[in-house]
């Protein structure tokens, strides 16, 4: 690709960023939508949080093989075109249809947060063939997801409050986003990618290969089943639990998660160089004191958005430097099955997310349901990750002695 077609592709990779994490709205007007359903389980309705999660976790182990026959472009309308149909079903059959249409209805948001990273990486790798460059880009990419986030989930909470279902009026703007990213985004095959040949010459390069991808995929997994605690659970925290505020503030405690990862994404340049090796480990040790202030401070609304921060902060801070490493350990044509299975088990940590939390802590306190318990449980288990982040990340490899 020429010059040009570079800048052109930046930008359709920039409106598709906007709205990568607009699902997030569910998580801050999950409320409003159990009391839509007052004879359905509080378990049962958070399940349209699965739904994404379960079909994302499938489709991300196939996106990097289909890449190999269908562009990323398309791969990209493909799942924001089920995105769009996915909030026409919520908008138009919330309260009206039973519940299981709808936690059938999320699966379509699963093929973005499946291939939402992958796509994200495979299109940065065909847009900008400079390691260097695309470093610093993966970062500001990072930021322009989160600010969407924080667009979507802050507006939908605030029309929630009038009616929830009409916060889904605001995923008309993948219709919009489909036909500008059908005119900016190149049909380029793996094939023909810009990255490819340059890829192939350092395949031999990359220390510990799809093993450590492996190995550092499953603590992500973990990583992210206790983090996922606040998003299934903030709306509740908020609203029924401790009564801090209504959905709006729910809402705004949701975005708080998206706000963290907005710094994130921006000073990603600044922290990866001093941290080094040690970032991961270091937004982890973040997401500890995130989870704490959830569990030990439960009568300040301000904690809550606190945390929600630190808990952004961490999850969007790690996210760019494993992008990063991921490329290291499996460069060329092995980059997009190492994306293809970091996101699957990063899918995989949400969809059971959920029911493993309310297991143990239905050991814990005998009642799986208990929010404030939940978050105990999440705080412990995210301390054991911290904890063997530094045996999987410190190990020195190719990364670190670039650095």
């Amino acid at each position: 690709m020429n010059k040009a077609i570079h800048k052109k592709s930046l930008i359709g990779i920039l409106i598709f960023c906007v709205a990568a994490m607009a699902t997030n709205m569910t998580m801050g007007i999950l409320a409003k939508i159990m009391q839509s359903y007052p004879d359905v389980s509080p378990v049962t309705v958070q399940s349209v949080l699965v739904g994404p999660a379960l079909i994302g976790t499938i489709y991300a182990f196939f996106v990097g093989m289909l890449n190999r026959k269908i562009p990323a472009k398309r791969l990209l309308i493909f799942a924001q075109a089920a995105l769009l149909l996915y909030g026409i079903i919520f908008w138009m059959g919330g309260g009206r249809v039973p519940i299981a249409v709808l936690i059938c209805a999320s699966g379509l948001a699963g093929f973005n947060q499946g291939s939402m990273n992958t796509i994200f990486g495979l299109l940065l790798m065909e847009a900008v063939p400079d390691d260097k460059k695309r470093g610093s880009l993966i970062g500001i990419g990072t930021a322009v997801m989160s600010i969407g986030g924080v667009v979507f989930t802050t507006v939908g909470g605030v029309i929630a409050n009038v009616r929830w279902q009409n916060a889904y009026l605001l995923f008309f703007y993948y219709l919009i986003a489909i036909i500008l990213e059908l005119i900016l985004l190149p049909n380029v095959t793996p094939e023909g990618s810009a990255a490819a040949p340059a890829a192939e010459k350092h395949q031999e390069t990359s220390k510990g290969g799809m093993a450590r991808v492996w190995i550092l995929s499953i603590h992500y997994f973990f990583f992210f089943l206790w983090l996922y605690c606040f998003g299934t659970n903030c709306s509740e925290y908020v609203i029924s639990t401790y009564k801090l505020g209504t959905a709006a503030e729910a809402g705004v405690a949701a975005s708080c998660v998206t706000i963290g990862g907005i710094f994130a994404g921006l000073l990603y340049g600044v922290y990866s160089k001093v941290l080094k090796r040690f970032t991961v480990p270091c937004m982890m040790g973040l997401s500890v004191i995130g989870l704490a202030i959830a569990v030990f401070i439960t009568d300040s609304l301000i904690g809550v958005y606190v945390a929600g921060i630190l808990l952004g902060f961490a999850m969007m801070g790690a996210n760019p430097y494993i992008l990063e490493y991921l490329q290291e350990l499996a460069p060329g044509a092995k980059y997009g099955k190492a994306l293809s299975v970091f996101s699957g088990f990063m899918n995989a940590g949400m969809v059971v997310a959920i029911y493993v939390i309310a297991f143990l802590t239905q050991l814990v306190c005998g009642n799986g349901a208990d929010v404030h318990y939940k978050f105990v449980v999440a705080f412990v288990g995210d301390l054991i990750v911290f904890a063997l982040s530094f045996f999987v990340y410190l190990p020195k490899g190719k990364k670190a002695d670039k650095q």
